[in-house]
């Protein structure tokens, strides 16, 4: 329990520095580019038109209004998810610097990556609303459950990343493994398809996935206008309150000798 009181505890204690981090990694990003923050919208954009010229067109897979249905479970996950992932296994690593200096606390880097990865979904959502409205699919009184969605997201992206953030200071090749565990985990997910074509057999093996109950849920009050499922949802929520409890506790268990390994 001390590893998430601290956590908590440092957080609001230094959440204008959360804040100011966050902002700076959106700026280095951007900054030197024209398009700015298009070049990240890029890629799901393209993978959307990709995925359904082959989905929709050549494979018939017959899902009405696929574009729409596709981004909204392409942009919470690619935008968001594999976003905060990636960044926060590589986040102490980066951040070398910082935490040589005692008085750093090191305790909001996983914070800032899952932050700055919400940003850009948050960012993107108006693009995601203009399709749908293209498509005929305006927004239903749904939609205020999208910010609960979001929060259990940012809970069990923290969880994660408070585990492989640590374990990346000490086994440099976990990045590599993450990224295809990434990939793999990205076709277990009912984001190109829907959770009810596939055969009954397997779906046991998309259930036991966090993230097949948030991209089911964010279609749910985004393209098919109805409430997520709660029991659902609320698995995801219980799940990750406990990864971010333990995640917490290891991160503070190593925290000390981090800079020894960087």
């Amino acid at each position: 329990m001390l590893g998430v009181q601290q956590v908590i505890a440092v957080t609001a204690k230094r959440w204008p520095l959360v804040v100011e981090l966050v902002r700076r990694e959106l700026k280095l990003r951007y900054r030197g580019t024209w398009l700015g923050f298009f070049w990240t919208l890029l890629n799901p954009l393209i993978m959307t038109l990709v995925y359904t010229l082959v989905f929709f067109y050549f494979l018939r897979i017959g899902i009405p209004k696929f574009p729409a249905f596709l981004l909204c479970g392409l942009l919470p996950w690619m935008m968001w998810f594999t976003e905060s992932v990636t960044m926060g296994t590589n986040c102490l690593v980066d951040h070398a610097a910082f935490l040589k200096n005692a008085i750093f606390p090191s305790q909001i880097l996983p914070i800032v990556a899952v932050s700055t990865g919400m940003m850009n979904y948050v960012f993107s959502l108006p693009v995601l609303i203009v399709l749908l409205l293209a498509f005929g699919i305006t927004l239903g009184v749904t939609v205020f459950a999208l910010p609960l969605i979001m929060a259990v997201q940012f809970l069990f992206i923290l969880g994660i990343v408070y585990f492989t953030a640590t374990y990346n200071v000490f086994f440099r090749d976990l990045r590599y493994i993450v990224q295809h565990l990434l990939f793999a985990m990205f076709f277990l997910t009912p984001i190109m398809y829907d959770f009810s074509i596939v055969p009954a057999k397997f779906q046991i093996l998309l259930k036991l996935n966090p993230m097949t109950h948030l991209i089911n849920a964010y279609r749910n009050v985004l393209f098919y206008r109805i409430w997520p499922a709660w029991d659902k949802l609320g698995f995801v929520l219980a799940l990750s309150v406990i990864l971010v409890f333990l995640g917490a506790q290891v991160f503070e268990r190593h925290r000390e000798v981090f800079a020894e390994y960087l």
